[in-house]
């Protein structure tokens, strides 16, 4: 038989995912009052995202698969390469001046990010959570928009 639970490390790591994508929203300084506006709403939204994946990991009851899947080590790297996972984002939250390209920069990364690893594992949740992970996806593909417009004012003065 075919699991097609994902395991709650994975979970886990896209709460991680989230918490410090809302941490940053939250801390970051832009010059420019459309980019701090976006960054307001992107805070919230990532907010909401930890709760979608914390009520997904509370109804897997703590399943762990006895052998990991087999795209497990794929998965796993996209997910340490995150640039809001590990030593990665704790720098990143960290660091003390940073310019409006540079902050949005790093949310295009984020949102980036989270499109290639939420598409990974979405066939690895339950059938009854892969139109949240859908939902999620489209979400940020719509904050990753919303950020390269950004980008492209900025630098088109």
């Amino acid at each position: 038989m075919i699991e097609t639970s994902v395991g709650k490390e994975f979970l886990e790591i896209a709460i991680e995912m989230e918490r410090k994508g809302f941490a940053f929203y939250e801390s970051v300084q832009t010059q420019d009052k459309e980019a701090r506006d976006i960054f307001k709403q992107l805070a919230v939204r990532e907010k909401e995202h930890e709760h979608t994946f914390r009520d997904m990991l509370s109804s897997l009851g703590g399943y762990s698969p006895e052998k990991p899947c087999q795209n497990y080590q794929y998965i796993k790297s996209i997910a340490d390469s995150s640039i809001f996972t590990g030593e990665r984002a704790n720098t990143l939250l960290t660091k003390k001046t940073m310019t409006d390209a540079e902050a949005i920069e790093a949310g295009i990364g984020f949102e980036k990010d989270s499109i290639l690893f939420y598409s990974e594992i979405r066939g690895m949740v339950p059938r009854k959570d892969q139109d949240l992970i859908d939902a999620i996806i489209n979400e940020e593909k719509k904050h990753l928009n919303e950020l390269m417009y950004i980008a492209n004012k900025i630098k088109s003065g």
